[in-house]
């Protein structure tokens, strides 16, 4: 069933020059992967990478004077749990990422219906089915039907990990979540080439550290 995930993340990694795997990948390489840690298999898992991202923080008024494509920072919020994962509440809820996100939303005067595309942090498989159903575009248990009925693509209701994602683009610990930022800002400026979403305007990312422990969600708008 997560096998959607790991597929769109691929295809869209193959238009990307700084992915670090541009093939696509199927459904039948998908279900043959080897195990890793039953149940995840190889496919439903990012690889760690080399890569560097930057970006540059001024007040509204000077962003011009740095690009002709400024983007504005709407929200940025953090959400924190307890790193030992026996201590939570639910295991199976991102609660960091709940967290962060409704104070994003409400930082930003915003709904999951308002945002355009989702660039969230696809590790697994299985975190970005949680990630969808923290922020507010699936019920629980059931984030994974929007890789199944394709919402999740770039045309769909909710495009995510435009760029590949962790699991396509690579996962460059410590520079992941800025490149989640700068993609995001690509999106939202028209400047995602063959992977732009359609009339983009709002976007978010968010990026998770300590297996959902801290959490931190930013909105963007063009």
């Amino acid at each position: 069933d997560f096998a959607g995930f790991a597929i769109t993340a691929h295809q869209n990694a193959v238009n990307n020059p700084y992915a670090m795997f541009r093939r696509p990948i199927t459904k039948e390489e998908f279900v043959q992967a080897r195990m890793i840690a039953d149940p995840i298999n190889l496919l439903d898992s990012s690889p760690v990478a080399d890569g560097a991202a930057a970006v540059v923080l001024c007040p509204t008024d000077q962003a011009r004077s740095f690009s002709e494509h400024p983007v504005r920072i709407r929200a940025c919020e953090v959400g924190t749990d307890s790193l030992a994962l026996h201590d939570r509440r639910d295991p199976l809820f991102l609660e960091a990422a709940y967290i962060s996100v409704q104070k994003a939303y409400a930082r930003a005067g915003v709904t999951p219906a308002d945002i355009d595309l989702f660039e969230l942090h696809d590790a697994f498989t299985i975190m970005a089915a949680l990630s969808l159903e923290a922020a507010g575009f699936a019920r629980r248990g059931e984030g994974v039907r929007l890789a199944m009925d394709g919402s999740i693509a770039l045309n769909g209701r909710i495009p995510i990990s435009t760029m590949g994602g962790l699991k396509g683009r690579g996962h460059p610990v410590g520079a992941t979540g800025v490149y989640q930022v700068i993609e995001v800002a690509q999106q939202v400026t028209g400047r995602a080439g063959a992977n732009q979403v359609p009339n983009a305007r709002l976007g978010m990312a968010q990026n998770i550290g300590g297996s959902g422990a801290t959490v931190i969600t930013t909105i963007l708008e063009a």
